[in-house]
């Protein structure tokens, strides 16, 4: 459940739309193995969160990035958001994009939205931000996320 709420940064998507429009270009990163490092800090946290969420704490993980992942949201093998992602806009260097439907938040009656930008430093490292906003119950959290990311690898471990 931490790295469900804390990622809430990074599942698949599609972006066919985007291709069709032209407006849109995979990301340009190495495939492969990624370490990964997230940051959450939440507000507005209901007394059961707050227990069990790394509010403030760094996590780390690993992600598992293939081709197809380029075009939508490529770190997020790994983290626990099950989030469907849609990508706004990508160049490449840079990609928005938006999260919803996600798992984060359900049991409880809630839903959770995020928004979020990638950036490609180089081919081996990236960063990226997302911001959520979990709504229900008469209640409304508010989280962001920062991450880094490092090319550790041209292959994943099986599953």
């Amino acid at each position: 459940m931490r790295r469900a709420i804390a990622v809430a940064v990074l599942c698949l998507g599609t972006a066919a739309a985007l291709f069709a429009a032209g407006d849109f270009q995979p990301l340009k990163v190495k495939t492969g193995l990624w370490q990964m490092t997230q940051t959450s800090t939440w507000t507005g946290l209901p007394q059961q969160w707050a227990a069990v969420v790394k509010n403030g704490k760094s996590i780390n993980y690993k992600s598992c990035v293939r081709a197809k992942d380029l075009t939508t949201n490529p770190w997020t093998d790994g983290d626990d958001s099950k989030c469907v992602w849609t990508v706004l806009k990508s160049d490449g260097t840079d990609m928005e994009i938006k999260a919803k439907s996600c798992e984060l938040g359900k049991e409880f009656g809630m839903t959770t939205e995020g928004i979020g930008k990638i950036h490609v430093v180089d081919s081996e490292n990236g960063t990226g931000s997302v911001d959520m906003t979990i709504s229900g119950s008469g209640q409304t959290i508010k989280g962001h996320s920062a991450y880094t990311g490092k090319w550790i690898g041209a292959s994943c471990p099986a599953h």
